[in-house]
């Protein structure tokens, strides 16, 4: 089965490209709360739920919001779509926000809306209920960016199930560090689209 890659969106330092177009640029934002929430703005989405998210998944709904906005079945059930990312540090992130609710001291206090997302692939939850995808997901975790895996994983997928979609990629968020790499893939339909293969991800990954 060749496979395609329709749309891809890279995010990082101060930056969003979409399919190799610079969209956004703001470096003048001193972290990446700022950032973030300027970049939602300035692509004119409306999605109040998204100032509840933790930074991670931010950065995942933005770079899927970019890349499914145009969609024309986005608000139909889709059985046949999957959702597969990865990352190095998992939630972290969020883990040590929430640690801090938790140390012992007179500012003592659990956060539950932090706790909801101290898992990784809370992320991928929120983008499923954004355009209702509703096949299969993973979210896979390695000390570095492997297209590799990607590839074996996300073929793996169409092979052995009835995927015909996936929003697949990297997405790296720690402190003020992040990056996030997505693709839109689905069974080939046009011989001029990028083949989703090892090296066109790698090209991709480093690519602006």
């Amino acid at each position: 089965m060749n496979l395609q890659i329709s749309k891809y969106c890279l995010i990082t330092d101060g930056e969003i490209h979409l399919d190799g177009k610079m969209v956004f640029s703001d470096k003048s934002r001193e972290n990446f709360k700022e950032f973030i929430i300027e970049a939602y703005k300035q692509n004119y989405i409306t999605y109040p739920k998204f100032f509840k998210m933790d930074n991670l998944s931010k950065l995942g709904f933005l770079a899927s919001e970019l890349i499914l906005r145009e969609e024309t079945e986005r608000d139909i059930p889709k059985p046949d779509m999957g959702v597969g990312l990865m990352n190095s540090s998992s939630s972290l992130d969020t883990d040590m926000a929430y640690q801090e609710t938790i140390n012992p001291g007179e500012n003592y206090f659990p956060s539950p809306s932090v706790f909801v997302y101290t898992l990784p692939n809370i992320v991928i939850g929120e983008i499923c209920i954004r355009n209702k995808i509703q096949g299969e997901n993973t979210f896979l975790i390695s000390e570095h960016f492997n297209a590799n895996i990607l590839n074996d994983t996300i073929t793996h997928l169409f092979n052995s199930t009835t995927t015909k979609k996936c929003l697949t990629g990297w997405l790296e968020l720690k402190n003020d560090f992040y990056y996030a790499f997505l693709m839109l893939v689905e069974t080939q339909k046009e011989t001029d689209r990028i083949i989703f293969e090892t090296n066109s991800i790698n090209n991709l990954f480093n690519k602006k």
